[in-house]
């Protein structure tokens, strides 16, 4: 390879067959940048710089990790998630941009109710994953008191050291949704990306996350696909003050049918939202009557 320019183009060459060009450059702009700390400006700049030996060691290590589909955010343990850096690992969902669009939604439904992000309020994000909603919203709500829970102990081991990376307080606890409810009260807000992937669309995923990260975060059976939607409605009725909100990421193919299990555990106002790509992907609720500007 001798020199970054070399590099830089056999990168590409070698990706040729498992990634469109698009797909190659993101992939190699971000490889080049967290390995080497050579942003595009610098790569090119800097293209007859030579490569020492050790990098093309990694360089060659990236590439066959690559080429088997391992998502890039395992390659490099770090995936950016609304403006803020989280460890990640085969045991949590990788966050993806609808859940940024979640988060920012959740924030301006409480800036529009109470004008301010400084007021003091209560949160849970439930199946916290990573901690990337919970530690978002700590990041954007200083005065918040936020919780989340999650069934898996070693996501919620990463998801304590998400929170200690980004400087944020979260109270995260171990719970079994389907079958656990914690003893809890007084909450302004709900929020969760729960499984809901059928285990019908498998074949329409990509190796990458199929191969790659938790089954038990992504699919739920095609019998039952709103199963932890239910019980999260259910439980979050007891949780909420009157007024309160509950938000889900949901399955883009079900949200009339998620509109319907909501209201039927008592929510009113129930609204689907379209992310940026025109798709419905979010549901906000209020649990009795709608709540007033404070």
């Amino acid at each position: 390879m001798q020199n970054v320019g070399n590099a830089w183009q056999w990168f590409l060459k070698s990706l040729e067959a498992s990634y469109p060009e698009q797909e190659r450059h993101a992939i190699g702009r971000e490889v080049f940048r967290h390995f080497f700390g050579l942003g595009p400006a610098e790569r090119v700049v800097g293209q007859n710089l030579p490569l020492s030996e050790a990098h093309e060691k990694t360089l060659e290590r990236v590439i066959e990790q690559l080429r088997q589909h391992v998502p890039l955010q395992h390659i490099t343990g770090i995936a950016s998630f609304y403006g803020l850096d989280f460890m990640v690992n085969e045991s949590v969902l990788i966050p993806r941009p609808e859940t940024e669009e979640l988060v920012q939604w959740t924030l301006q439904t409480i800036e529009e109710a109470f004008g301010s992000f400084s007021v003091a309020l209560n949160l849970l994000d439930v199946g916290t994953g990573s901690g990337c909603m919970a530690i978002a919203l700590a990041s954007g709500l200083p005065n918040a008191q936020i919780k989340a829970c999650d069934i898996s102990a070693s996501a919620l081991g990463l998801a304590r050291g998400n929170a200690v990376k980004n400087q944020v307080e979260v109270s995260f606890f171990l719970c079994d949704i389907l079958n656990d409810t914690p003893e809890i009260s007084g909450l302004d807000v709900v929020v969760s990306n729960p499984p809901y992937i059928r285990e019908a669309e498998k074949k329409l995923m990509q190796p990458n996350v199929l191969n790659y990260e938790p089954a038990s975060a992504l699919f739920v059976s095609d019998e039952d696909p709103l199963i932890f939607y239910r019980s999260i409605a259910r439980k979050a009725k007891k949780w909420l003050k009157p007024g309160g909100w509950l938000f889900f990421e949901i399955n883009e193919n079900l949200g009339p049918e998620t509109i319907q299990c909501i209201e039927k555990e008592g929510f009113g106002d129930v609204e689907l939202k379209q992310d940026i790509n025109g798709r419905p992907r979010m549901v906000r609720a209020v649990k009795g009557e709608v709540r007033g500007e404070k």
